[in-house]
């Protein structure tokens, strides 16, 4: 496990009001890695609504850093607890949603020895875990909240299209995860 405070010295993970921390969480299971998803539900009132994601959000006040962001989201979300279900295996590069560049994320990878238990919050309506040989590089077509069409690159597991911010993140995740097994 990574230690935290060394963590703390190397990469700026002070809380705010645009950042948010992601969770990249994944196990070995039969010497595959499988890599952990959520589906937003469709919802007005939501940025990423019916999307693919990480389990994650923004920081909040009662957060002492984006640790703790992804800690109290992982929990909120999946019902994982990051403290004694997972650990902290890496920081992957910050990014930024498109559709709110003022928004920095900072996602977290992190590996659970088996397959925990997962409670989904009612901000989600599914997950579903994936192998690295199950996401399929594609151009996609997905349909917006606003009703228009958009042409995408990302990953396909089965019906799910990963795409956006996500993708990047799992670009990103792919090649540690891969050296790390």
């Amino acid at each position: 496990m990574v230690d935290t405070s060394e963590l703390k010295k190397t990469y700026d993970l002070s809380g705010g009001v645009n950042k948010a921390a992601v969770v990249v969480l994944y196990i070995i299971e039969r010497g595959t890695p499988e890599i952990l998803f959520v589906v937003r539900k469709i919802s007005e009132n939501d940025r990423w609504s019916g999307q693919v994601a990480f389990p994650g959000g923004r920081w909040e006040p009662v957060d002492r850093d984006l640790i703790d962001t992804a800690r109290r989201e992982l929990l909120e979300e999946t019902s994982i607890d990051l403290d004694s279900d997972v650990e902290i295996l890496a920081i992957l590069k910050e990014v930024s949603p498109s559709n709110m560049p003022e928004l920095k994320v900072i996602p977290f990878l992190v590996r659970a020895s088996s397959k925990p238990p997962i409670n989904l919050s009612e901000e989600l309506s599914t997950y579903f875990w994936a192998t690295i040989g199950e996401l399929e590089r594609v151009q996609a077509s997905i349909m917006l909240p606003d009703g228009s069409w958009k042409s995408v690159l990302g990953f396909r597991k089965d019906e799910w299209i990963i795409w956006g911010m996500t993708a990047r993140i799992l670009e990103d995740a792919l090649p540690r995860i891969i050296a790390l097994q």
